[in-house]
């Protein structure tokens, strides 16, 4: 069942703020102000959200008892501290890595201070129904506030987490290793394929299916169940090959290619199929290839 007892008004009318806003609506929960740095980017929301009224920032906060502030992170501080708070509501920013003091300005005015952060990416055109499902929503502030935030996250069939006190900025920093980074890994293998004549459309194609695969293997697995590679077999012969033809071709990505094999070495033995001599042997070869790469 929907929270029907409060309301919630969203400043910020991009990403982050039209996927939350959206998904409340459908779900049943009241969103009743919508602000954005350009109205018509609020107009455009509050044309989607059932209820809700494109305002001035200050209107938001006079209306809604939840205000979700889903602006980018270094605009919070600033955006808070412009606004005159009412008592007992609540200021809540969807930052992954800011904790609370940059909402100092609402509690000084009364205010209940939080933190709403879907681990998830928005994209461009909106969410579909059920888009947040499965998602964790890493939740601060007091426990009041809290059991009214993960209820919240619960109608979204997302799954409430609540980060320690001063965690948010490592959880943040953490997630990037799994949505930003595999990005540029991904990016990595399209520049190097590009090298041997192959559209970026096409290399796409052709590993998107491992993406997929890879994820299911984690999912069923787990990190170090659902790993394959030539360190996993413990191919020392395979990853040398690796690294004379991208010190040849591509130096750039040499370095890059070194440490994350160093770092996939742990998981392989703790898989059990990379033995610890071999692990040795490869350990050795990776170390022994930075000072060539130096010379």
């Amino acid at each position: 069942m929907p929270p029907k007892k409060f309301t919630l008004g969203f400043i910020g009318a991009g990403r982050a703020g039209t996927g939350l806003a959206s998904g409340f609506a459908r779900a049943g929960v009241s969103v009743v102000a919508i602000a954005s740095r350009k109205i018509a980017s609020a107009r455009r929301l509050a044309k989607r959200v059932r209820g809700a009224r494109a305002c001035a920032p200050q209107e938001v906060v006079d209306r809604a008892d939840i205000v979700f502030l889903t602006v980018p992170d270094d605009a919070i501080e600033g955006l808070a501290s412009s606004l005159r708070w009412r008592k007992g509501a609540a200021c809540v920013h969807c930052s992954g890595a800011a904790d609370l003091d940059v909402l100092q300005k609402a509690v000084a005015d009364g205010a209940l201070a939080g933190g709403f952060h879907p681990l998830h990416m928005f994209g461009e055109a909106g969410e579909p129904p059920g888009a947040l499902a499965g998602c964790a929503i890493a939740l601060a502030g007091p426990d009041a506030l809290v059991e009214k935030l993960a209820r919240l996250a619960r109608v979204l069939d997302a799954k409430p987490l609540r980060l320690p006190e001063g965690g948010r900025a490592l959880y943040h920093a953490a997630a990037n290793f799994s949505a930003a980074f595999v990005i540029a890994l991904v990016r990595e293998t399209i520049v190097l394929w590009g090298k041997l004549g192959i559209a970026e459309a096409d290399a796409l194609a052709a590993l998107l299916p491992l993406l997929r695969g890879t994820a299911d293997n984690v999912e069923k697995l787990g990190a170090a169940g659902g790993l394959g590679s030539a360190i996993a077999r413990g191919d020392a012969g395979t990853i040398r090959r690796h690294l004379d033809v991208l010190a040849r071709e591509a130096p750039d990505s040499f370095e890059l290619y070194r440490i994350l094999s160093l770092r996939t070495i742990p998981i392989a033995l703790a898989k059990g199929t990379l033995k610890p001599e071999a692990a040795k042997e490869i350990t050795a070869l990776l170390e022994k290839s930075i000072l060539k790469s130096v010379d």
